[in-house]
């Protein structure tokens, strides 16, 4: 009898390890401190059911994950893959209270990677933003291909993080007796859009993955790898799903999971590459992606992949709500004080959507417009020097303006359309707005710039006011502007010549991000555009630092103006056309506002119309060729 009692404990051990073990991940990336629900902010409702269309919120989230927490407690994973922050109101006071990660703690996740945006403020802001998380309980936190300088302090403490822990190359987790090692990667494009976390920088990511793999199955001896990856997946219309982790998952077979970030791209369900998957959950916590995998004796197996919608049907814990608002009420009366603005009382309303979307025609935006005229308002009211052009770029623009039920927009909503940067002389949140002066040529020698920068990249895509201008696309590049216009609705416009008047200079205002881009045009074109940002007496500019505009020069030192505060002084001042008190989105916005006319134009006079003489050789070539055929024909 016992020795029967001891075969069949065998053979029921034996089935027990050799069966499936279950593991359900949820996940999220680039969550960018929407820790409110959208939009408009004013519609969010997540205490309450099916009665508004806001996405998104982290109470909403927080209930998602506790449910899933309450029925596996023991096979249950919760990752976020980096770019946490910045986007929002929620991110200007992290380094002071450290309150998201400490959230996301109470929240239920167990570990999140670090992205480019938290690298925005510099090395030493995020270690000062972690440090101060840290002092309560956070996720775990993970980046494994970073390197830091030893010649240079600025990085010295974003290294001691490491070396206390607080931030590790790689970590292990233990989830239904499975041991879960996970390791996190910044991506090639996500690490040239760092520039700030300078002077730390990011190993080459295929190689670090097989070394961390390798550690990870080799020395950790885990039953599993997943790899947060910060790179990316797009979608090519002809070429289908493409990007970074495609070749990760091709060269590192050794991966079991990918969990993809960076790109913002919504995977309705995981991509498959070398048995691979690879998910995504798009951004702002409009959803949360759902893996659900096994560990069989032979390997790890998908069951099922797919993304959760965060939307009004899915209740608020009320407990992170309450936190939420909370931090929201503190952080308002500080950061709109100046401006004498409300956190809960509505700015403006608008009777129709302002769209903006990066990853479609920017050319259609009508938000676009809406900033350049913001800021062109804003810099003539405050500067005493002439404002004639105002640039936004595209990839400075975060959020669009929605409707929602009644057009009610709160001054968040606002703030977080244009809400990156931080001065790197008082830190105080947001780009500044710079001025510099540029002669008609120059100015032309800009526009030719900024029509070869947005074919490279959408995020130089810009937004102008205060100018209107002509294109010839039979033209050669860096010469095809051949009529410019400044002005405005309200003044009209006149046209310029760009050398007409060599010594006349205009006033051109972009953020002190964009304004470096202005001085190295020249290098940048091997000398055939030729830009020498001045200030305005005419003096070369040495240090772009003296080109951001001072919103109180009679006060001490420079306050600094910054671009989302133009923009919600310049929604606070716009008419109030219904008569309630509350200022009215004009109607001209409901329709595109192109500062640029192009067309092909045949016209011999428009050839050669304002030229830098980049185009006269070829135009000349073709009228010979044009000639000689002509003599040949009669």
């Amino acid at each position: 009898m016992l020795r029967k009692l001891t075969l069949l404990t065998i053979l029921l051990l034996s089935i027990q390890l050799g069966s499936a073990q279950k593991l359900t991940i949820l996940h999220t990336n680039d969550m960018h401190s929407r820790l409110l629900g959208f939009g408009p902010e004013a519609d969010y409702s997540p205490l309450s059911l099916n009665d508004d269309q806001t996405v998104g919120g982290f109470s909403r989230i927080a209930s998602i994950i506790s449910g899933y927490r309450t029925k596996q407690p023991e096979s249950l994973l919760v990752l976020d893959d980096g770019d946490f922050l910045m986007g929002t109101i929620f991110h200007t006071s992290e380094a002071k209270t450290g309150f998201q990660l400490q959230l996301m703690q109470k929240m239920g996740y167990d570990m999140v990677s670090i992205g480019n945006h938290e690298f925005d403020f510099g090395p030493e802001e995020l270690a000062r933003i972690l440090s101060k998380s840290a002092e309560k309980a956070i996720p775990g936190l993970i980046l494994s291909n970073i390197t830091f300088d030893p010649n240079n302090k600025k990085d010295d403490s974003l290294e001691a993080l490491y070396t206390s822990g607080v931030i590790k190359p790689y970590r292990i987790i233990n989830r239904n007796g499975l041991k879960i090692g996970l390791f996190a990667l910044m991506g090639i494009e996500a690490a040239d859009v760092s520039p700030n976390a300078k002077p730390a920088q990011f190993t080459e990511q295929i190689q670090a993955a097989k070394n961390f793999t390798r550690i990870l199955r080799e020395e950790e001896k885990v039953d599993m790898v997943i790899c947060l990856s910060h790179c990316g997946v797009v979608l090519d219309p002809e070429k289908g799903y493409t990007g970074e982790e495609f070749a990760l998952a091709e060269q590192v077979p050794g991966i079991d999971i990918i969990i993809s970030g960076h790109s913002h791209t919504t995977l309705t369900k995981p991509l498959i590459v070398n048995n691979i998957p690879i998910v995504q959950a798009g951004s702002e916590g409009r959803f949360v992606g759902k893996l659900e995998i096994e560990k069989t004796p032979g390997g790890v197996k998908m069951i099922s992949g797919e993304l959760i919608a965060v939307d009004d049907k899915i209740p608020g814990d009320p407990k992170i709500e309450q936190m939420i608002r909370d931090q929201e009420e503190l952080i308002g009366t500080d950061l709109f004080a100046g401006l004498n603005l409300n956190v809960r009382k509505p700015l403006f309303e608008t009777r129709f959507d302002v769209r903006f979307n990066q990853q479609t025609n920017l050319a259609t935006s009508t938000l676009g417009p809406f900033l350049a005229d913001a800021l062109y308002y804003y810099a003539k009211k405050i500067d005493r020097n002439p404002t004639d052009v105002v640039m936004v770029s595209a990839g400075m623009v975060r959020d669009e303006i929605l409707k929602g039920k009644d057009g009610k927009q709160l001054p968040a909503d606002l703030f977080q359309i244009l809400p990156l940067g931080m001065s790197d002389i008082d830190g105080t949140m947001g780009y500044s707005m710079c001025k510099c002066f540029v002669t008609g040529r120059e100015l032309k020698n800009i526009l030719e710039a900024m029509l070869i920068a947005r074919n490279k990249s959408s995020d130089y895509f810009p937004y102008w006011s205060g100018i209107r201008y002509k294109i010839n696309t039979l033209r050669m590049p860096l010469d095809r502007v051949y009529e410019i216009e400044l002005g405005n609705d309200k003044d009209g416009y006149r046209k310029i010549d760009p050398d007409k008047d060599p010594s006349k200079l205009y006033g051109l205002v972009t953020n002190n991000y964009v304004m470096k881009f202005f001085g190295v045009i020249k290098s940048s074109t091997m000398g055939l555009l030729k830009v020498a940002p001045k200030l305005a007496d005419g003096t070369p500019v040495t240090d772009f630092n003296l080109t951001r505009i001072d919103r109180d020069p009679n006060s001490p030192g420079v306050q600094e103006a910054k671009e989302w505060a133009g923009l919600l002084t310049f929604a606070s001042q716009l008419p109030d056309l219904n008569g309630n008190g509350i200022p009215d989105m004009p109607e001209k916005y409901r329709n595109i506002q192109a500062s640029s006319e192009s067309g092909a134009k045949i016209n011999p006079v428009l050839w050669f119309k304002g030229t830098n003489g980049i185009n006269v050789a070829p135009a000349i070539l073709i009228a010979a060729i044009l000639a000689g055929a002509a003599l040949i024909i009669f």
